[in-house]
Order: structure tokens, then sequence, then C-alpha cells
């Protein structure tokens, strides 16, 4: 359970720096605007070459802040949206897979086997003449057989 803590924490903290440092990088390839100074009036000063023409601003000047708004919303999908997606699919796949007889974990950590399935509702025996009735959505995970100790049995 700590190391699920840990990775979390660690997204939320990575999240933060990556939005922070995109943040950072846009407003100063915007030309910081933002920070400029103004004038007693409350406009800002316009750079001008010698001959008095305006400056043009550079291509990143002009489109870097929606660049980094795009980073940023790819960086969120990836960390965030996908892998919250992949884990519901193996849940529901999970779910979806149940039989008689298979070894299951509840969420609350109670291993037992599934005896019937109706709807919604799982009978599970977790002992000789101990049933309960639990819903689907209460099943942790599938404990699956260990392959490599029958292998050894047949060395």
């Amino acid at each position: 359970m700590k190391n699920i803590k840990k990775t979390k924490t660690t997204k939320i903290a990575m999240i933060v720096i990556i939005a922070t440092l995109i943040t950072l990088i846009g407003i100063v390839s915007s030309g910081c605007q933002l920070l400029a100074p103004t004038g007693a009036a409350g406009s800002t000063t316009i750079a001008t070459n010698a001959d008095g023409t305006p400056v043009q601003q550079s291509w990143l000047a002009k489109y870097g802040t929606w660049i980094w708004l795009v980073i940023l919303v790819v960086a969120f999908y990836f960390l965030l949206i996908r892998p919250q997606r992949q884990k519901s699919k193996t849940q529901q796949d999970l779910l979806g897979n149940l039989k008689r007889g298979d070894e299951i974990v509840t969420v609350g950590g109670i291993y037992g086997r599934i005896k019937d399935i109706s709807g919604e509702a799982i009978i599970v025996t977790i002992s000789s003449g101990v049933d309960i009735k639990i819903t689907k959505s209460a099943i942790s995970r599938k404990i699956t057989q260990d392959v490599s100790s029958s292998d050894a049995g047949k060395k």
C-alpha cells in the first residue's frame, strides 16, 4: 500500500513541477509581456528598430503559449487519464470473466472461491459451510495458480 501512495504522490509532484515549468516557459517565450513595465498612462513600451519600425515577434513568442498548453494537456493525459482508463478496463475485464470455481480476493481482504454468480450478486465460499453474498464490484483480484510450482514438480 505504501508503494501505491508513493507513486501517486510522485505523480502529483511531477505534474505540479511540469505545470510550473510550462507556465514559466510560456511567459518567457511570449515576450514577457505580463512582466513588462508599464508607462505612466498604463501602456507598454514597444521595441523598435534603428529606423523606427516595430520589432517583429518570433514565431515562438507568438505561438509559444499555445504550444506549451498543448504539451500540458498531453502530459495530463499520459500521467492521469490514460492510466486510470487502463486500470478501469482491466477491472471490467476481470469482473466480466469471473466464473464458478475461481478463487478471488475482495477489497476487504477476504479470500474465497466463487460458488454462484447471479447478476451483480456473487456467492463466495470462504470456508467449508460458510458462504457470503457480495457484489461484483467488491472483488479486488482473482488468484491465479502458481505455474512455476507445477513445472518444478515435473523435473
